[in-house]
């Protein structure tokens, strides 16, 4: 009777093998969200990095680069009107070719700005301006070479510097967007994916899977007599691999912190030539309506009144020589390429942490390896 009841009873599962299993779903679990995190992180990082780098510091920088060209174009203008160089070249060649270059850097902003539908109609107002400044310089060339320095010529050269530098004219539109675009890439910089907390959001199941594996290891040890189990050994150190990759996230992060910092710089240099430039540029208008006036009773015109409540510029330092002006473009333009740079690094790291990813992608193989033939061996037992 005892030994029925004994071939009856079944047998109990055993308690060590619940414990690996236990152990094997946890430690997988883990894995899949480590790995799923990572690559969250990873690939939210390096989109952010590939948006301020193609379109968020391009912009800022082509912005600032037509306002400064546009300075430069009406500086010469009114230059070449005041000195009288008109009647011979027009507007002057320097005028040409800041025009061109203020209309191709405006041309690019407009594919690359990312701060709204209200600064995409914004900048087709700054187009549509251009368009009106350029005509009314032509009036004025058309008009001096045909009768000289005449009431026309001055009035239409007058007409297009105010409808630049007026309240609400087109370097007034151009601050506007510049300062919407710098908001837009400081908020870039600062959320998403680049937030600080972003980064617990890989390295705590990072944390979590060691803790795992070092458990199931010393558990292993305790159990088994064995000192090593080398699946779990190469899955700790394709964890820490994995860690090392994802944290170039990080790096990417810190790049482009100094592709900010960088992009600063040159609006600070940009801004320091285009008031130079505009120094230059009230100098030749009070000239040019100085001699307007002399040959016009009862004138009372000044660039102050020219420039209206509101919209006269700052007290600025004389622009520097012409032979230093190279030096200073170059000065920008240098600067400018290390914005691209550190730009360039922070979406290469992201992409070599790609690599990383992939490679340390088996660890939930390994950990299977490590700890199937320890499940295996208590298939058919009962403690």
């Amino acid at each position: 009777m005892t030994a029925e009841l004994a071939t009856s009873s079944p047998v109990r599962p055993s308690t060590t093998r619940r414990t690996l299993l236990r152990l094997l779903g946890c430690l997988l679990g883990a894995t899949v969200l480590v790995l799923t995190s990572s690559l969250a992180v990873v690939w939210g990082t390096h989109r952010t990095a590939e948006t301020v780098r193609t379109r968020s510091l391009p912009a800022v920088m082509e912005l600032a680069a037509v306002r400064t060209a546009l300075v430069r174009a009406d500086t010469a203008a009114i230059t070449s009107f005041q000195t009288r160089q008109a009647g011979l070249v027009g507007p002057g060649e320097e005028y040409q070719n800041q025009i061109a270059a203020a209309s191709q850097s405006l041309a690019q902003a407009a594919e690359d700005i990312g701060s709204g539908d209200t600064s995409s109609r914004q900048i087709q107002v700054v187009e549509g301006l251009l368009v009106t400044y350029i005509g009314l310089m032509g009036r004025a060339d058309a008009h001096y070479r045909q009768s000289g320095p005449s009431g026309l010529a001055t009035a239409y050269a007058w007409y297009a510097s105010r409808l630049l530098h007026s309240d609400g004219g087109i370097l007034a539109q151009l601050d506007t967007l510049l300062a919407a675009e710098t908001e837009t890439l400081e908020a870039r910089l600062s959320s998403g994916w680049l937030a600080p907390g972003t980064t617990l959001v890989w390295v705590l199941p990072a944390l979590l899977l060691l803790y795992l594996l070092v458990r199931a290891q010393l558990f292993l040890r305790r159990r088994f007599r064995r000192a090593v189990n080398w699946g779990l050994v190469a899955a700790t150190v394709l964890l820490v691999a994995l860690a090392v990759g994802t944290s170039f996230a990080l790096v990417s992060k810190e790049q482009l912190a100094d592709a900010h910092a960088e992009l600063s710089e040159v609006r600070r240099l940009s801004a320091e030539q285009a008031a130079g430039a505009n120094h230059e540029g009230i100098t030749a208008l009070d000239g040019l309506l100085a001699g307007f006036c002399s040959r016009a009773d009862g004138c009372e015109v000044s660039s102050d009144v020219f420039r209206g409540p509101g919209a006269r510029s700052p007290a600025a330092p004389p622009s520097p020589a012409v032979s230093a002006r190279p030096m200073a473009d170059r000065d920008v333009l240098r600067r400018a390429e290390e914005v691209d740079d550190q730009a360039a690094l922070a979406t290469g790291a992201t992409s070599g942490a790609f690599v990383v990813l992939l490679l340390a992608s088996p660890i939930a193989l390994f950990v299977w390896w490590g700890l199937r033939p320890r499940i295996e061996e208590y298939r058919y037992r009962s403690r």
